[in-house]
Order: C-alpha cells, then structure tokens, then sequence
C-alpha cells in the first residue's frame, strides 16, 4: 500500500478564508493516522483552486478509514497523464478533466460506468442528486453513460458596457448584428469595439462558445462550421477586423489580452468566464459600468441559440476503488459547503442551492440574474480526435482574421473537408 500523502492548498489566498468562514469551512487542514487496513484513495484535481479549502480533513475525521490523497495535475496535460498512469498501474482513483477530454478517455476504456454509485447515492440521499443542474451528470455522460459528476460549469457570459451602452443610446444586444453595431459606436470614441482572442495560446473554446449562441450544431461530436451559423462566425471574426473594431494585434491575444481589455476599461465587450467577474468588479462597478448576459444570437436564428459550458467533470477511473468508498468522496466534495467555498473564490457550481445562499449572493451580487441562463445551459460536445479537431478550427479563426476580405464560406468548406477526413477514418 502506498504511503499516505495529502497535498494541501499551499497558496490560499485571502478570499478562501473569507469563504470558508462564510461557509463552514476549515483552513486547518490535518492528517488522521494512518490505519493499517484502511482503503487509500487518489484524487487528481484540475486545479488547485478546486480543492475544498478544508483539503479532506473533515472527510478524514468522518471516515477514518478511508486515506485520501489529493494531487494537482493541470487540467491541460489531465487526459495524457492518466493514460500514461493507467499504463503504468498508477491511475487515480477520480480524476478532473476538462469535460471534452472525457471522449478520449473513453476510447482508450480509461474510465468506468458510475450508474451503479449514481443508484447508491439516490437511494441514500436523493435531494443532493436533485440539487444537481441538468450539466452535472450531463458533462460527465456519453452516449448516455455516466462517469462521474460535474460540479463545476463555466459559461462564457456576454459582457459589455453597460454605461457606454446608454451613452449611445442603445440596447442590450440580442444578435450579433446588435453586437457588431455598438462596436462600431464604441470605435467611434476611440475605444475597442470587441475583444476576442484570436491567437492559438488556447483551444478554440470562446470561438465554440460564439458558434454555439450563433446555432452552430455538431454531428456526432464535430462541429459543423460548414454551415450557415459557420459561415456567419467566421464572417463576424472578418468583420471585426476589416472595420478594425478589435485590436489591431488581435493575432497575438490570448486570454490575458482579451480580459485586460475590458477589465482595463479599454473595450465595450467580450465574453468573460462567470470566474472572472469578481476581479472585473475591482475594477469596474457592476450594474453601473458593465453587466453580462448569455450571449446574443445570430439574427433569424433565435430559436437555435444556445449558452455553452465548459466543465470539469470528476471521472471515476476504470481501477479505481469499490462504489461505496467512491461514493463517500463524491458526496464529500459535492457538499455545499465545500462546493460554495470553491464558488465564492473560483468557478460557479453545479449545485443550485448554492446559487441560493444569501451570503454567495452577497459576494457575488449578479450571481441572481444568471440563474435562468445557468440552468439552461449546453455543455460543449466532446469527441475521440477533439485536439486535432481543435487544431484546424484554430486554423479556420486565424484564416478569418488574417484575410478579412475572403469568402468565409470558402474557408468554412476548405476545414470541414480537413475535419470530416480526420472523423471519419
């Protein structure tokens, strides 16, 4: 049996404390004795900001029985690494992936079917599986099998300046013609219209998340960016730089970049993940300066419109130990109070009554006027060849923003032609 280790939260910034009290939470985290026939537990968390702040002590004190060890591997290397550890008989028992890497690892028979710990837990405590947004389980399925539980979700929210919105007159976006029209209102007083990532420092999920709210549909997995809401994408991306309503090195921005611009009172809107508002918010008042909504839709397409997430399902290993202990963890770290204090200082739950809780609203006081759009959310498809897919949707958006000018239908045909070859061998 391996030594039992914990790795603890090493750089707790001030806001966990404030959540942990807020919640319950303790920041003294402990170690139980190491019991001689006591079941050990891995869990690989995507993040270090994912972990509870309590980091399994309470766990620990409630199951002296049960070891667990708690290690960050980086959400962007997660899938290769547990299939390298799986090679080598030193899988995790749970693991946080990003919810698009949980095709691959299904391919490879990585993980296992949880439909029997999901029936346990029902008949143990059916209001916690309740409280679940519909994305819990849905991000942690495919084709209808569950592998774990999603317990955190991150849209990107439409974000825009709100005072510069009235100053020229104007509504709320509700199409992306909206969009591009207070951009060039914003342009005209010196400021960026649209900030948007347009480098390949990152996969293409903010170019997804635009072609989801566009009706953007996928076949099995892959997006279909030949099509009308395709074509529309990637004539928007040619838009924004043909009537320089971007940055002029928009080639060059990553995530950094594209958030700088607005947080830094530079651009009129971008779409912002729900973890950034609270910096935004040092910066920028909510409600006076800026507010967000789901995003717009491409105009004559309303109806297919659709706010997509981002998740980080735990995924249940194929080795992993028996249903009840795994229950028992899963049930610890989907606990409100943990998953609270984990929402407070980084990314939205899945749990609703968290979005409930006075004092989360308090911290976070637009939280409410996003419930409706959280709980209808639709999780980004995922598919066995997702990076290389990636990879030429990358290649289409640079295209996009290096030739303006260009048919974006050509381009749109030229990498559907790239993508249906590599699907479908």
């Amino acid at each position: 049996m391996r030594r039992f280790q914990l790795s603890y939260i090493t750089n707790v910034a001030r806001s966990v404390a404030c959540a942990s009290l807020i919640f319950g939470g303790s920041l003294l985290a402990g170690t139980n004795d190491v019991i001689a026939q006591s079941t050990e537990v891995t869990v690989w968390f995507g993040r270090e900001n994912f972990m509870p702040a309590d980091a399994f002590e309470t766990f620990h004190k409630n199951n002296p029985d049960i070891k667990v060890t708690a290690n960050v591997v980086r959400l962007e290397t997660a899938v290769a690494d547990a299939l390298r550890a799986g090679q080598a008989g030193r899988a995790p028992d749970i693991l946080q992936v990003p919810a698009d890497g949980l095709a691959p690892l299904v391919a490879q028979d990585a993980v296992r079917d949880v439909s029997g710990v999901l029936k346990m837990w029902r008949s143990e405590d059916p209001a916690s599986l309740d409280d679940f947004s519909s994305a819990a389980i849905e991000m942690a399925s495919l084709d209808g099998t569950p592998y774990g539980v999603t317990l955190f979700a991150g849209p990107y929210w439409y974000t825009y300046r709100k005072d510069w919105l009235a100053d020229a007159g104007m509504n709320v976006p509700q199409t992306w013609d909206d969009v591009l029209k207070f951009a060039r209102a914003a342009k005209d007083q010196g400021n960026t219209g649209f900030a948007v990532i347009g480098s390949r420092a990152h996969d293409p999920v903010w170019f997804l998340a635009t072609f989801m709210s566009m009706g953007g549909q996928f076949e099995n997995g892959v997006p279909q960016i030949n099509s009308e809401a395709g074509h529309y994408l990637l004539g928007f991306y040619q838009a924004l730089v043909r009537e320089g309503l971007t940055s002029p090195d928009v080639l060059a921005w990553d995530s950094g970049a594209m958030r700088a611009s607005f947080i830094g009172g530079n651009a009129a809107q971008a779409l912002l993940g729900d973890n950034i508002y609270p910096t935004l918010n040092e910066s920028l008042t909510w409600n006076e300066h800026w507010d967000g909504t789901p995003p717009p839709a491409r105009p004559g397409a309303e109806s297919e419109a659709r706010t997509m997430t981002l998740g980080w399902p735990f995924l249940v290993t194929k080795d992993a130990a028996n249903d009840d202990v795994i229950l028992k963890v899963l049930r610890y770290l989907s606990d409100p109070k943990n998953v609270g204090e984990v929402s407070v200082r980084y990314q939205p739950s899945t749990v609703m009554s968290v979005f409930k809780s006075p004092e989360y609203n308090r911290i976070k006081p637009w939280s409410s006027e996003f419930a409706e759009g959280f709980s209808n959310l639709t999780p980004l498809p995922t598919h066995p060849r997702q990076s290389q897919i990636y990879q030429i949707l990358l290649d289409s958006m640079q295209e996009a923003l290096s030739n303006p000018d260009a048919d974006a239908s050509n381009i749109a045909a030229k990498h559907q032609k790239l993508i249906d070859e590599l699907t479908d061998g």
